[in-house]
């Protein structure tokens, strides 16, 4: 069954579950207020017949005229002892059978059913100097009671029919309505799925509730999807380039050396020279593309607690050696403790000091400055900088400040990328603030713990 056929059944059911309850409530009520406002009305004109008549002589046989006098149409009125026995009779409706009624002794109004009629019987203690000397006993049939509650069950017929005819239209309507956000992003999903194409819904003014919140959300996951797929085609195009051309240098040289190489000793040298590089250039980027992929596979850190100083102070010693470049470490503290994956850090400190080397020609400097819940660390070099309009870009993938200049430096684009994932695994940051000739300071906060 579909969603909107659902909610239309759901909502009927209960407007007619309501609308029946409503009734049977109005049915019932009716019935009880209209037989009390009778009772009062038959207690009153008892009272008033047995006052003008006096409660002495109403017993006395000799007042049976008087008493016919005062009987009201379609009404019986009986006078009983004390014994609650019957010792007169006036009727002014024959069609009742009296026989047939059974009301308790002690019972003082009762509507009851005698052969398809109703009639309430109201008995009205006789009381003379304060004593029970009798009681009057007034029955009268209800034939109006029974043409109105004829006419009630008619009207809440066909009122409730009418309500529940316009509850199914409303609810159709209504469904139509709420549910139509759905609906786009059920159609819009259809198109995307057969045409690859990403669209979004569009959303029509500003609200809070949950159908706008869900295509607002829909709308930015199509967006992120969007812009994670074409960054995917970017990744898998630039990684296909940069592989055609090492490929197409290693082809190209070793042509050269199957030609020539054995002829002429400078050619084989240059080749095989080449190729070592590319090899070792492929060799790396291949690594780099395995550790941006185990880096976002959410993979458990091996987390342990060493001296982040000391660690920044080793790496740096193993670069320099290297490198004809000093590195120097500052720092205001003697010791700077943090808990993470030590491994990962070293590499993350190895991608940033090699990245500020490739591009700088003096020193590079580190800054550790230990913090009560982060630890911040800057790498600064003093190189050729990066434009402003560049520095948003340097975190994808195989992107490069300086096109020309990347087979120069070795860089394979990969680097700051899989920096950006090891800040991320242990849930800091990482940003880079750099003028174009001035220098490039890359500044990464870790939490201490």
């Amino acid at each position: 069954m579909k969603l909107k056929n659902k909610f239309t059944l759901l909502t009927s059911s209960l407007i007619i579950c309501i609308l029946l309850i409503v009734d049977f409530v109005v049915y019932f009520l009716f019935i009880n207020i209209a037989t009390r406002n009778e009772i009062e009305l038959l207690r009153s004109k008892s009272e008033q017949i047995i006052e003008k008549i006096g409660p002495l002589a109403i017993m006395n046989k000799e007042q049976q005229n008087r008493i016919m006098d005062y009987l009201p149409e379609d009404t019986i009125i009986r006078l009983l002892d004390l014994n609650m026995e019957v010792i007169r009779e006036f009727k002014g409706e024959n069609d009742i059978d009296l026989t047939e009624m059974d009301v308790p002794p002690a019972a003082m109004s009762k509507l009851a059913e005698i052969k398809d009629q109703k009639v309430l019987i109201v008995r009205v203690s006789i009381l003379a100097n304060q004593k029970l000397v009798g009681t009057f006993e007034i029955i009268e049939k209800m034939e109006s009671l029974d043409t109105n509650m004829n006419l009630l069950v008619t009207i809440l017929l066909c009122t409730t029919g009418g309500a529940v005819l316009l509850s199914v239209i409303g609810g159709l309507l209504l469904s139509r309505t709420v549910l139509k956000p759905i609906s786009d992003s059920i159609r819009t999903m259809q198109e995307i799925e057969s045409s690859l194409v990403f669209k979004k819904i569009p959303s029509r003014g500003k609200s809070n509730n949950e159908l706008f919140i869900m295509t607002e959300t829909f709308n930015r996951m199509m967006g992120r999807l969007e812009e994670s797929f074409h960054k995917q085609q970017r990744f898998v195009s630039d990684a296909s380039h940069e592989l055609n051309t090492t490929l197409t240098i290693i082809e190209g040289y070793a042509n050269m050396l199957r030609r020539w190489g054995t002829i002429d000793e400078k050619v084989h040298r240059e080749s095989i020279e080449a190729i070592y590089e590319e090899s070792k250039h492929m060799r790396t980027m291949t690594q780099q593309l395995l550790d941006l992929a185990s880096s976002q596979q959410n993979e458990k850190l091996n987390v342990e607690r060493f001296d982040m100083l000391a660690c920044c102070k080793h790496v740096a010693s193993l670069v320099s050696k290297l490198n004809s470049q000093s590195i120097v470490v500052h720092s205001a503290d003697k010791e700077a403790w943090i808990e993470a994956d030590a491994a990962k850090i070293k590499q993350l400190l190895l991608i940033l000091i090699d990245n500020a080397l490739k591009y700088s020609k003096r020193s590079i400097d580190i800054y550790v400055r230990n913090g009560t819940e982060n630890l911040e660390i800057r790498i600064k070099d003093y190189g050729i900088g990066i434009p402003s309009s560049e520095i948003g870009h340097v975190f994808e993938r195989f992107y490069r400040v300086d096109q020309s200049r990347h087979r120069k430096t070795g860089g394979t684009g990969l680097g700051l990328p899989i920096a950006q994932s090891i800040v991320k695994e242990h849930q800091g940051t990482i940003r880079i603030e750099s003028a174009e000739g001035k220098g490039t300071e890359v500044i990464v906060h870790l939490p201490v713990s």
